[in-house]
């Protein structure tokens, strides 16, 4: 249905086959349906420029407003606030989407903006002796989807504003040195979503009166800090800019503030988000990842992966304690115990100094012949390094001035344990020069194939720090970070992979994989929180930006996140093999169900993932997901399934082609097929049981497969299996020898190529 424009007084009405939007001038506010007309969320309209330095004070809340209508387009206008200002708010509307532009905000009195809030409302009452409210957050959906919202697993993502909750997240790169919970590292997004139930929430019928979901997503990354804010029972979104500090917004004048918002909808808050990925890519906002990587660089990109970290932990070194020796030992305990990653990562402390790019050759004297010697055991190198921190600009040529600069003007120092380090100012030509020369060095010396990029988390808000040029302050300081050292990095090896914590697509262009760590704050739910971290980024892989699953810390969770990475990119382990956080030490079931998964994985990096039986709403089962569903060109190539949810209510069967089983399994084809048509089939039980699979005998001219079954240790057993009326049953057990299963092959043969 095309877009329908209606005015009626001082109220206006956009419609589409997807949402309703509605503007009431008297009461300014507005609301958005979804196609069916429920009500998905509603709040007051007038967005607050928060502003110091006003020759009077006044309420920021304009004192008269109107409607300008145009062609797909809505413009409001707010006069006569914070003294003689004026606001003027644009809608542009699609048929699949609405945009809300960048407001343009003008004033003839000196001001500087300290920040712009959303959807506020004038606060109700005034609390005796308690903090100056000047606005009460005003936006209204029964629940709101933040994917970042905490560090630990404490808080769901998905939040019932009648919960209360007050406090102020991040929804952009900087978890540190910012207001309210440190957010998730692995999840920084800049969108979140919002869905909302009937007013009747338990009466007959409630759930299918439910609205739709609306994502809001960003179309640019601003100049600031974006925070959502939870106050009561609504939210705002908030962008902090902080002129009053660093004197770069000043009026009077004309300026472009706020945020330039895509609005997408979906029937839950997944296919929103996953509209929201569409539309940016069908608008020519970003690209595809990964279209048509070397086969070198897919080989890195999908290869699981074994990192030093877990035992940097486990034997709780300080940053000067890691050394050859160490390393040495590690990679001789990886290698023997049978674990097959193809890439092996050397995390942090391997460096003499922030900031150097190279390794401390007093604690590591033979760095260069132990990258070497696993080149030539066939493995990839990975390289951990956080670019833009630096513990003494001077051995670069540079100076403090250099690095990122305090109200006081003096440098932001941070520490980690026994280091303390600077972050470079990467707006500065100077730096920049340095940073990529430096990079370049890095490349050509120790040439990785993979690069672990950490940093982003500590972007510092602007309270605390910023750079010399505001243009690119905030949320566009992490994008020339990457800018100018992932360019340098990429420039020298171009099948370089970059994997970094991060679900934003507005930076896909500078990194390849996507890392949901870190875990270190999710003692106790390592497998719950990957899987639901998995939930959200599962989606990038629509992109061409897969996901690598790394692991938690211990033994116990490691087959559950493996079975949740598989089917959106690759494995990880940070594992210990002397022990773990509970004592435990590894199984060979552990170590085989990594091989078997890292053996039937699907080797492509654009696909889309579908969760099965996942829930939408509550504070516990929300966003998880217990089975998934791979495709490729439209075609289901694997499933991960299991017989039970994480409540422990049994999973519905069949699925797909698997019509019946007693055990969690992954199943994928291992062609170019879909599994219903796939000649050759790879499976991963997760303990003794069977699986019934439907098979159509006609489509292969025969009713026999042979079957092949891969141990630990190498060993294999190869038989045939007849299966009748287009049912193969498979039975997955120890044989006699009591070797452990890593994987079954399935291949489908005709009468005449049995043996």
């Amino acid at each position: 249905m095309p877009i329908q424009i209606e005015t009626n007084g001082q109220k206006v009405k956009v419609t589409s086959s997807l949402y309703r939007w509605e503007w009431d001038g008297e009461t300014d506010f507005f609301s958005l349906r979804d196609g069916q007309g429920r009500l998905v969320s509603q709040a007051p309209h007038q967005p607050l420029i928060l502003a110091a330095r006003q020759t009077e004070k006044r309420s920021p809340f304009a004192a008269s407003r109107s409607a300008a209508v145009g062609d797909r387009m809505v413009k409001i206008r707010y006069a006569d606030l914070n003294g003689a200002a004026v606001v003027n708010v644009t809608w542009n509307f699609y048929d699949d989407f609405i945009t809300l532009e960048p407001l343009e905000y003008q004033t003839p009195q000196a001001q500087d903006i300290v920040s712009v809030v959303y959807f506020a409302a004038q606060p109700r009452f005034e609390i005796p002796g308690g903090p100056d409210l000047r606005y009460q957050p005003g936006f209204y959906s029964r629940y709101v989807v933040a994917p970042g919202l905490c560090m630990s697993p404490s808080i769901s993502p998905v939040i019932d504003l009648h919960a209360g909750l007050t406090v102020t997240t991040v929804l952009g790169s900087g978890a540190m040195r910012g207001p309210g919970l440190a957010q998730q590292w692995g999840l920084p997004a800049h969108y979140f979503c919002a869905f909302n139930t009937s007013d009747q929430w338990n009466s007959i019928g409630a759930k299918k009166l439910q609205s739709d979901a609306v994502c809001w997503g960003l179309k640019e990354l601003p100049a600031g800090d974006y925070r959502l804010e939870f106050r009561g029972n609504g939210c705002s979104p908030v962008l902090n800019l902080r002129a009053d500090v660093w004197n770069h917004l000043k009026t009077p004048g004309t300026l472009q503030l706020g945020f330039s918002f895509i609005l997408t909808f979906g029937a839950q808050f997944h296919e929103a988000v996953r509209n929201y990925y569409t539309v940016l890519v069908r608008q020519k906002m970003l690209e595809f990842k990964n279209l048509n990587p070397s086969p070198r660089k897919k080989q890195v990109l999908l290869s699981p992966q074994y990192n030093t970290w877990g035992v940097e932990c486990a034997l709780g070194l300080r940053p000067d304690e890691f050394n050859g020796e160490i390393l040495q030992d590690t990679i001789r305990k990886f290698q023997n115990s049978g674990l097959k990653a193809g890439t092996f990562v050397i995390d942090d402390k391997w460096e003499g100094q922030y900031g150097q790019l190279r390794h401390d050759p007093g604690r590591f004297p033979h760095f260069e012949e132990q990258l070497e010697k696993l080149r030539e055991a066939g493995l990839f190198i990975g390289l951990w390094a956080a670019f833009l921190r630096c513990e003494d600009p001077t051995s670069l040529g540079l100076d403090e001035s250099n690095l990122l600069q305090t109200p006081a003007g003096k440098p932001l120092w941070l520490s980690h344990q026994t280091r303390r380090y600077g972050i470079f100012d990467v707006t500065q030509p100077q730096v920049q020069q340095v940073l990529q020369q430096r990079a370049r060095e890095f490349i050509r010396h120790y040439n990785p194939d993979l690069i672990k990029f950490d940093f982003g988390y500590e972007l510092p808000s602007l309270d605390v720090a910023a750079p010399a040029d505001m243009a690119w302050a905030g949320e566009k300081l992490l994008q020339k970070g990457l800018e100018v050292v992932v360019g340098a990095m990429k420039a020298e090896k171009p099948d370089l992979v970059i994997m970094y914590y991060g679900l934003s697509p507005l930076l896909l262009n500078y990194y390849d994989l996507h890392s949901p760590d870190d875990l270190v704050y999710c003692s106790g739910d390592y497998d719950l929180e990957t899987n639901r971290r998995i939930f959200f980024s599962s989606l990038c892989g629509e992109l061409g930006l897969p996901t690598y699953g790394s692991s938690g810390y211990d033994w116990a969770s490691a087959q559950d996140i493996w079975f949740d990475s598989a089917p959106s990119g690759s494995l990880g382990s940070l594992h210990c093999f002397d022990g773990d956080e509970n004592g435990d030490m590894p199984r060979p079931e552990s170590i085989a169900r990594f091989n078997g998964l890292g053996a039937i994985i699907r080797q492509e990096t654009t696909f889309s993932i579908h969760p099965l039986e996942a829930a939408w709403q509550g504070g516990l089962r929300a966003a998880f997901s217990p089975c998934w569903e791979r495709s490729e060109n439209g075609k289901s190539v694997l499933l991960a399934l299991r017989t039970h949810r994480f409540d422990g209510k049994p999973t519905r069967q069949p699925v797909g082609d698997v019509l019946e089983m007693n055990v969690n399994l992954v199943l994928a084809s291992l062609t170019d097929s879909a599994i219903s048509d796939s000649l050759r089939l790879g499976i991963v039980p997760f303990g003794a049981g069977y699986c019934i699979l439907k098979r159509a005998p006609s489509l292969f001219g025969g009713v026999t497969a042979r079957v092949v079954e891969h141990y630990l240790g190498g060993s294999r057993r190869t038989y045939l299996l007849d299966y009748f009326d287009g049912f193969l049953r498979l039975d997955f057990k120890l044989d006699g020898n009591h070797e452990v299963l890593e994987w079954m092959e399935i291949l489908f043969i005709s009468d005449e190529n049995i043996l």
